[in-house]
């Protein structure tokens, strides 16, 4: 009896799920109506000791610090175990062909017709549907992270076991901003003014940075510390020289940090797609980026009497709150 009163709350949870999740990019255009809908909470206990959180979208997984991780910065060739991040292109900057990953995340907004007969179950707490049964892989639809994960041995499976809610997912779930802290402090840079942790270093530069996060290593993915930049972007910087033996393959460790770049020099690896419902802050129009979604959230920030957008950066670490604070308080300088 106890089996079957779970399947049919797992059934009412997935439906309502799946009604509320085949519109994974909008974005709510304001922040004053208050919701009573608690926001989604990382599961900080999923992450084994000595292991590093990994995210794509709304989705975080785990993975053993030995791993190699890819994702559209680079594709070079690696051997498993390999946890792929969205969908990677092969280009002609690629040096070989990389193995077949071990556990894949790609984005997903609608049910695939293989799901659509299979009963949902719980991963980690999160419902899904499993796929069909195959020998030696596993593979998942989340509806309420838009995402599908597969897996292709017992030692992906733990990793997928691993499966919770991102702090991007925080960051920008609907209801109202936390209130800044008293010991946070305010920066002002290209019409803007945000607020942050006080130890924070503020370092400016008139050069654009090539890419985010850390030179030589999984671009996009992470801040390299907690910090910020602030960036008129006037002249390009020279790439890194980065052999095949300083990439990075090892996962990234989430970091949170801000940085604004306000010039037009500046420039990400992965060609920027953002959502088409914008944030209403106060007057601001920003619009998140929808890809690439690592533990970077880009911006991009209508900001009056600026004929050129500027792009705010937040790093996504946590339970999402750092992030979610800094980005709520966003205002016009």
């Amino acid at each position: 009896m106890a089996t079957v009163r779970l399947r049919v709350l797992v059934l009412v949870v997935l439906a309502l799920t799946l009604t509320a999740g085949t519109s994974s990019q909008s974005v709510s255009r304001t922040t004053t109506t208050l919701s009573t809908k608690p926001l989604p909470v990382v599961d900080a206990a999923a992450t084994p000791k000595g292991w590093v959180p990994v995210a794509y979208g709304d989705a975080q997984m785990s993975v053993p610090s030995t791993w190699a991780v890819l994702t559209h910065a680079w594709c070079g060739g690696t051997w498993p175990p390999i946890v792929r991040l969205g969908v990677v292109k092969q280009d002609l900057l690629c040096l070989a062909t990389p193995s077949p990953p071990t556990v894949r995340i790609t984005p997903l907004s609608s049910i695939p017709a293989r799901y659509r007969h299979e009963q949902p179950v719980l991963l980690n707490g999160i419902p899904v549907l499993r796929g069909p049964k195959a020998a030696t892989s596993v593979s998942y639809f989340v509806p309420s992270l838009h995402v599908e994960l597969w897996a292709g041995d017992g030692a992906g499976t733990r990793v997928t076991d691993t499966l919770a809610v991102s702090p991007r997912a925080v960051v920008l779930a609907s209801g109202p901003g936390p209130a800044v802290p008293s010991s946070w402090r305010s920066v002002s840079f290209a019409g803007l003014r945000f607020s942050v942790p006080a130890d924070w270093p503020v370092s400016r530069t008139s050069g654009a940075a090539f890419g985010l996060g850390t030179p030589c290593a999984t671009s996009g993915v992470a801040f390299p510390a907690p910090g910020v930049t602030l960036s008129t972007d006037q002249h390009r910087l020279r790439p890194p020289t980065c052999t095949g033996e300083s990439y990075g393959y090892a996962p990234q460790p989430p970091m949170n940090g801000a940085q604004v770049d306000s010039g037009g020099h500046f420039r990400f690896l992965a060609t920027l797609s953002f959502a088409k419902h914008c944030l209403d802050l106060y007057g601001l129009s920003a619009c998140p980026a929808t890809s690439p979604a690592y533990s970077i959230l880009v911006l991009r920030v209508k900001v009056p009497g600026r004929s050129k957008p500027v792009y705010v950066s937040i790093g996504l670490a946590g339970n999402g709150m750092v992030a979610r604070t800094i980005l709520y308080s966003l205002r016009e300088a």
